[in-house]
């Protein structure tokens, strides 16, 4: 057991679990710490926020409180009868003292033309283009800004009130104080120890501040953050205050985080400004820090003890167990661990039941290896037996399956000639199928031909038929031509005899003119007579001229139809000799054709009874063929599984070898293991 304490101290999970609780330890810790810094930070701030808001609105309005006594002050003193007297020697006599009684650098009495005459000095300025001389004038009580004086060329901050006399402004009474006056208020007020306050005018330009250089360089970051990146962060913040009325926000100046609260300065153009260094606010936050960091230590060293002695609870009976698991990798079954891991055993945890599972584990395989090695010696004498009777097996089943080869070889050749036989029969049956459709495709085209004969005779006849009547008609019309020839020659003698006549009439028409014309007036009218009877008897000889040329034309029209109807005539009677060659050629070709048909019906009966036959011889074969390759499948199949059956006996014999290597193996594998 000291041995196993020695072990556990170096073992990694024990390493583990330690090192795994306090991280855990630390890492709660700083997320509660880091959630604790947080919320503080967010409340300090907020705390640092609100309080500074409420200074700053208390800083304004003791500023206002600060000035508005002044101001009344100076009022009091211009209602004075001395100061109304508007006599500057009993003004002066009358204020020389309340300058040092009342802190002012000077005073001065202005004119409505804005001229101020010093008291104490005497000097005499001209200021009717100052804001604060306007305001004054004009019956309005004011404070300027931060001025560089004409006169002292230095910071000054001018008091203005106007002198009032029986209702009306007849001059005004303005106090010089210095211009770091209000520096001093300021330098009084800002946060914590770092903290300052400062106030800027309307233009942020910046009026009083701790720094007086700012003060006398008229400081406005604004304009200065056009040419100066650095400050553009401090420029915004400015903006932010001349946009809002009051508010709080931060900014960075000179490397320092400040936040800041502004308020206005009532009665004037002025925020007050007050600020704060973030880190002086968060200090607490930096206590709280350390704080925490020291009780994290703390709470890392208790996690570490407790996480130590936890993790040795835990690992001492894994380290145990795992060294009896090595030893049992080992093949080391030999030594019970029962009574040593006893108190182990009997707990209630996940441990103590993987404790009972790993004695019970090595139980089983005790007895599993006892049984195992006796199955293997008896698994090893069987395969021997097996092995020798497969061989035995295997050498019959090749002598039958020899046998079976050669009737599979037989059967085999059968079955090919019976199908070389059916193959050849096939393809005479196709021959005779063809010849039988060529000789039913010829007695069909025969019997079309024949009618086609029969038509032809029809038209033939018909033909000959027309022909003799074209015949009779050519000798009507040949005829015919030959009465209008004759007709025409008629026709040419009375047109000859018109014409005849149309001469002599013409002559007696011509002799009666000139005898009309001997008998002078009294012939006249039988002279138109005359002359119109010649003018008949011209028109007749030109209208037989016309028809002497018609029937000339006429004449010869006849003629060429007189020839060409003798040569028609011939053309016919050679026609008619055709047509009867053509008939008598028609009749031979039909007594051919039905000789044809008689043939072709004698060839289809024989080619029907040949289909017949070759059915019934085809049916025979393929009984024939079918039966051989039954009993060539038959063989092949036998073949086939007495083959299965060798190849499976040399395989029992295989596996019965590998199954008595495999027995051999498996017990020289159990020897190593120790029980």
């Amino acid at each position: 057991m000291r041995k196993l304490k020695e072990t556990c101290m170096k073992s990694g999970i024990t390493r583990k679990v330690t090192l795994l609780i306090v991280l855990l330890a630390v890492l709660i810790c700083v997320i509660v710490g880091g959630i604790s810094i947080f919320i503080s930070g967010q409340s300090l701030t907020q705390e640092a926020e609100v309080s500074l808001a409420a200074e700053t609105k208390l800083g304004s309005e003791k500023i206002d409180i600060i000035v508005d006594n002044r101001l009344l002050l100076l009022q009091e003193i211009a209602n004075r009868p001395s100061t109304l007297s508007m006599d500057f020697k009993t003004q002066q006599e009358s204020l020389k003292g309340d300058v040092a009684r009342l802190g002012y650098l000077d005073m001065a009495i202005v004119s409505l033309t804005g001229q101020a005459t010093y008291v104490t000095s005497g000097d005499t300025s001209d200021l009717a283009d100052r804001a604060y001389i306007k305001k004054a004038l004009a019956g309005e009580v004011n404070i300027s800004d931060v001025l560089i004086s004409k006169v002292t060329n230095s910071a000054v901050l001018m008091y203005a009130v106007p002198i009032v006399k029986d209702g009306r402004v007849v001059g005004a009474l303005i106090g010089r104080r210095d211009g770091n006056a209000l520096s001093e208020i300021t330098k009084e007020m800002g946060y914590g120890e770092r903290g300052y306050a400062y106030i800027i005018n309307h233009l942020g330009i910046v009026v009083a501040h701790d720094n007086r250089d700012m003060v006398m360089d008229q400081f406005q970051p604004i304009e200065v953050a056009k040419t100066d990146q650095k400050l553009l962060p401090v420029a915004k913040a400015f903006e932010s205050m001349l946009e809002n009325k009051s508010g709080v926000g931060s900014y960075t100046y000179n490397g320092d985080d400040l936040y800041y609260a502004y308020h206005p300065i009532e009665g004037t153009n002025w925020t007050l400004v007050n600020t704060a260094f973030k880190a002086e606010v968060l200090s607490g936050v930096q206590n709280l820090f350390i704080s925490l960091l020291t009780i994290i230590a703390g709470v890392v060293v208790l996690a570490s003890i407790v996480a130590f002695f936890l993790a040795k609870s835990i690992a001492a009976p894994i380290v145990g167990l795992t060294q009896i698991v090595n030893r049992q990798a080992m093949l080391d079954f030999t030594k019970d661990e029962t009574k040593n891991f006893s108190k182990i055993e009997n707990r209630k945890d996940e441990i103590g039941q993987m404790t009972k599972a790993l004695f019970s584990m090595s139980d089983n395989v005790r007895e599993l290896l006892i049984n195992v090695t006796s199955t293997a010696e008896q698994v090893s004498a069987t395969s021997e037996e097996l092995t020798a009777t497969a061989h035995q097996s295997a050498t019959a089943s090749e002598e039958v399956a020899q046998t079976v080869n050669e009737i599979a070889k037989g059967a085999s050749d059968q079955a090919k000639n019976t199908m070389d036989a059916a193959s050849a029969l096939n393809r005479l049956s196709k021959e005779i199928e063809n010849n039988q459709k060529g000789t039913q495709d010829l007695s069909t085209a025969s019997a079309q031909i024949s009618q086609l004969v029969s038509s032809g005779l029809s038209v033939v006849s018909e033909l000959a038929q027309k022909t003799k009547e074209n015949a009779v008609a050519s000798d009507v019309v040949f005829s015919s031509i030959q009465k209008t020839n004759e007709s025409s020659s008629k026709i040419s003698e009375a047109s000859g005899m018109i014409a005849s006549i149309s001469e002599q009439t013409n002559l007696l028409a011509l002799n009666a003119s000139i005898e009309a014309a001997r008998a002078g007036e009294h012939g006249r009218g039988f002279a138109v007579v005359a002359d119109e009877i010649r003018k008949l008897a011209e028109q007749s000889r030109i209208t037989t001229t016309t028809i002497d040329d018609m029937v000339s034309r006429l004449q010869k029209d006849s003629e060429t139809a007189v020839q060409k109807m003798q040569e028609s005539g011939v053309i016919v009677k050679q026609e008619e000799k055709c047509v009867e060659l053509t008939k008598e050629t028609f009749d031979q070709i039909a007594s051919a054709i039905k000789q044809s048909e008689k043939m072709v019906g004698i060839i289809n009966q024989s080619s029907i009874e040949m289909e017949s036959n070759k059915s019934h011889v085809m049916g025979n074969i393929d009984t024939l063929s079918a039966v051989a390759e039954e009993n060539a499948a038959s063989t092949e199949e036998a073949s086939a599984a007495i083959e299965e059956q060798t190849a499976s006996a040399e395989q029992i014999a295989e596996a019965s070898e590998d199954l008595s290597e495999m027995a051999q193996s498996l017990q020289a594998m159990i020897r190593k293991f120790k029980v």
